[in-house]
């Protein structure tokens, strides 16, 4: 499952997530209003670890933004 997470900061991050909810790919930083098709994006697993410390700090939250055509 692919999402966009939107940080305290107002920076976006792709997120890609197995069938249990692990994280196991990001891309990002980006801004809000350059968000593409979740499906565009090039998932890497060097952002994993700071995603999932941002998570738990409740630094990141899940966003569904309208993307521009």
């Amino acid at each position: 499952m692919k999402t966009f997470w939107q940080h305290a900061n107002g920076k976006v991050y792709a997120v890609e997530s197995d069938t249990f909810g692990r994280i196991i790919g990001a891309t990002g930083p980006f801004e809000i209003d350059e968000l593409r098709d979740l499906d565009e994006y090039t998932y890497q697993c060097g952002l994993v670890g700071w995603l999932s410390r941002a998570m738990a700090q409740h630094t990141l939250h899940r966003i569904n933004p309208i993307l521009r055509q």
